[in-house]
């Protein structure tokens, strides 16, 4: 049975390491900075996880972790930052479970919709998880933001 649990400063580790285990190398270029996950981020992760009242939840079957999501309250939207899953994990709905507890979180605090973005390449194709985000229900909102390292996100919407 999978649960989610809210992420402790303890699972801060283990978040990075399931950002570590959710791609390979391959699939990752074009798509991050060459230098990997950016340090500033890493800081807001860190900062985030060790709140009391934290944006951050790790999914677990039989007490191993499987996948985690990083989200945050901005204005009326629910803004999700991060969400992966191991790579051996991924297609069994761990990410669907994950943001359907967000979405759950979005309602409670009044929030009207969830917004996150995902990495585009240099030649404009989007990031893997572009089709399971468009599957589950949100909307491509054609907003293209440049991201640090010259690198490109499409913006992505989802009604509540």
């Amino acid at each position: 049975m999978l649960t989610i649990k809210k992420a402790g400063l303890k699972d801060y580790q283990t978040v990075i390491d399931i950002m570590n285990e959710s791609a390979t190398e391959e699939e990752l270029r074009g798509f991050v900075p060459p230098e990997g996950v950016s340090p500033k981020f890493l800081e807001q992760l860190k900062r985030e996880i060790s709140r009391l009242d934290n944006g951050v939840v790790v999914a677990e079957k039989e007490g191993y972790p499987m996948g985690f999501a990083f989200y945050r309250l901005v204005k009326d939207s629910l803004e999700i930052e991060e969400i992966d899953v191991r790579k051996e994990f991924q297609g069994q709905g761990i990410g669907r479970a994950l943001i359907r507890h967000v979405e759950d979180v979005a309602k409670e605090r009044g929030s009207k919709r969830l917004v996150t973005g995902t990495s585009m390449n240099r030649e404009g194709k989007p990031w893997k998880a572009y089709s399971f985000w468009i599957h589950i229900g949100f909307t491509d909102t054609r907003k293209k933001i440049d991201g640090p390292h010259g690198l490109k996100y499409t913006g992505l919407v989802k009604q509540l």
